[in-house]
C-alpha cells in the first residue's frame, strides 16, 4: 500500500505542473474519465471503476483490492462569431489537455477509501486582439485543480454511502483591450483556493438496477493577484496594482440509474443539475482605485441529460456509446465572448480493453453547440459589437489506463 501511495503522490505532483484548461458548459468539465466519456459520462448509477471517486464515491465499495487509474481528455474547440456587418471572427485554435487521476483501496468488506485529482472546471478562449469584440475580451484562462479524498461505507447489501472533502486551487488570467486614445491591454491575473464537501449514495433496487445520487457543494475561492495596463506610457493614475476578488463555484447534484439488461449489456441514464446562480458577479478591488470593477454575470441554474450504454463483447473488450443534451447557463443580457455559450448536444463512442490486471479505455465525443444569435447583450455597453451569430463545436478524445494490485 505504501508503494501505491508513493506512485499516486508522484503523479499528483506531476498534475500540478501539467494540468491544462478545458472547454465545457459554462466552464464546468463533466468528462473526467475516458470509460465514462464513452458513455456520455452517464455513470453515477454504475460507478464500478476508480473514477467512482469523482462520479459517485459510494460506488467504491464495489471495488476490491487497490486500484489506480489516470489519463487525459484532449479537447479541440472551434468558435466563430459572424458579425452583423458580414465579417467573421474566429477564435485561436488549440488543444487543451485536462488530466485525471484516481486511486481506491478497500480497507474491509464494508469500508473503502479513495482519492482523486482532476480539473473539474476550466475555461480557455482567445480572440484576435484586432477582433470586433476586443474591448470585451481577448484572452481568458481559468484552471482549477481539485484534490478530493473520500471514504465509503457499505451499510448493508443494498446501500452504500460516501463522504469527502474537496480542496480546489484556481488560477485565472483575463485580458481585453481598452481604448484610451490608443489601444492598451488590460490584464487581471491571480490565484486562490477554497474548500468544499461532497456526499453520495448507491442503492441496489434489484440485482439488475442501481440508483446513484451524488452531491458536491459550492466552493468559494478568494483570489489575489495583479491588475493593470500595458502597451505604452501611462499616467501615474493608471499605474499597475494588486487586486483581489472572489468566485463561487456551483453546487452540483447528479442522479443516475443503471440497468443491467443482460450479462453483456448495461444501460445508464443520468440527470445533472448545476447551480450556476452562484456565479452572479465579479467584484475586483484594487490597490489602484482606477481598476475597481464590478462585472455582472447573473448566470442561472441548468440541467443536463445523459444516456449511455456498455456492451461486453468478450472478457477483454467492452464497447460504449452515449448521448448528452446540455443546457447553457448564460442569458442573453450577460452574454460575452469569454464564454460564448449555448445549448449543446453530443454523441460519444468508446472502447475498453483488459489484459491481465491492466485496462485501457479510449473514447471520442463530438459536441455541437446550437447556433446562437445575440442582439441585446449588456456586456458591450452601447457598442453592440457582440451582436451577431455564434457557431461553436468541439471534439474530445480521451485515454485512461488503469491497474489493479
Amino acid at each position: 500500500m505504501h508503494k501505491i501511495l508513493s506512485i499516486f503522490m508522484a503523479a499528483v505532483l506531476g498534475m500540478a505542473v501539467f494540468s491544462s484548461t478545458s472547454f465545457a458548459a459554462g466552464f464546468r468539465l463533466p468528462e473526467q474519465d475516458s470509460a465514462a466519456l464513452g458513455m456520455a459520462s452517464a455513470v453515477v448509477g454504475q460507478a464500478d471503476s476508480p473514477a467512482a471517486v469523482w462520479y459517485n464515491p459510494a460506488g467504491m465499495t464495489q471495488l476490491d483490492g487497490t486500484r489506480i487509474s489516470g489519463g487525459v481528455i484532449g479537447i479541440y474547440p472551434v468558435l466563430t462569431h459572424e458579425n452583423t456587418d458580414g465579417t467573421k471572427d474566429v477564435s485561436e485554435r488549440g488543444i487543451h489537455l485536462p488530466i485525471h487521476l484516481y486511486a481506491t483501496h478497500r480497507l474491509s468488506d464494508s469500508i473503502a477509501f479513495g482519492v482523486g485529482v482532476n480539473n473539474p472546471f476550466g475555461l480557455s478562449t482567445e480572440w484576435d486582439p484586432a477582433s470586433s469584440t476586443r474591448y470585451v475580451a481577448t484572452f481568458s484562462k481559468v484552471l482549477t485543480t481539485e484534490v478530493n479524498p473520500n471514504i465509503a461505507y457499505k451499510l448493508n447489501d443494498t446501500l452504500s454511502v460516501a463522504f469527502g472533502v474537496d480542496y480546489v486551487h484556481l488560477r485565472a488570467t483575463l485580458e481585453n483591450k481598452m481604448n484610451l486614445g490608443s489601444d492598451y491591454n488590460f490584464r487581471l491575473s491571480g490565484d486562490g483556493d477554497g474548500w468544499g464537501l461532497n456526499a453520495a449514495a448507491l442503492y441496489k433496487i434489484s440485482p439488475t438496477v442501481n440508483v446513484g445520487l451524488s452531491y458536491r457543494s459550492r466552493v468559494k475561492i478568494d483570489l489575489a493577484g495583479d491588475v493593470g495596463l500595458t502597451g505604452g506610457a501611462l499616467p501615474p493614475t493608471l499605474a499597475p496594482g494588486t487586486g483581489s476578488t472572489s468566485l463561487t463555484l456551483p453546487d452540483l447534484i447528479q442522479l443516475g440509474v443503471s440497468y443491467k439488461a443482460s450479462d453483456k449489456l448495461t444501460v445508464n441514464a443520468d440527470i445533472d443539475y448545476t447551480m450556476w446562480s452562484t456565479y452572479d458577479r465579479i467584484v475586483v478591488t484594487s490597490s489602484n482605485p482606477a481598476f475597481n470593477t464590478t462585472d455582472e454575470k447573473q448566470w442561472h441554474d441548468v440541467w443536463c441529460l445523459r444516456i449511455g450504454g456498455q456492451y461486453r463483447l468478450s472478457d477483454q473488450w467492452k464497447l460504449r456509446a452515449g448521448y448528452v443534451y446540455d443546457k447553457n447557463p448564460v442569458g442573453e443580457a450577460h452574454f460575452e465572448t469569454r464564454t460564448p455559450d449555448s445549448d449543446r448536444q453530443g454523441i460519444t463512442i468508446g472502447a475498453g480493453y483488459a489484459i491481465g490486471n491492466m485496462t485501457v479505455d479510449l473514447a471520442y465525443m463530438y459536441l455541437r453547440f446550437n447556433n446562437r444569435t445575440i442582439s441585446d447583450s449588456l456586456a458591450d455597453g452601447s457598442s453592440q459589437v457582440l451582436n451577431g451569430t455564434y457557431k461553436s463545436q468541439a471534439q474530445l478524445a480521451g485515454i485512461t489506463i488503469g491497474y489493479k494490485f
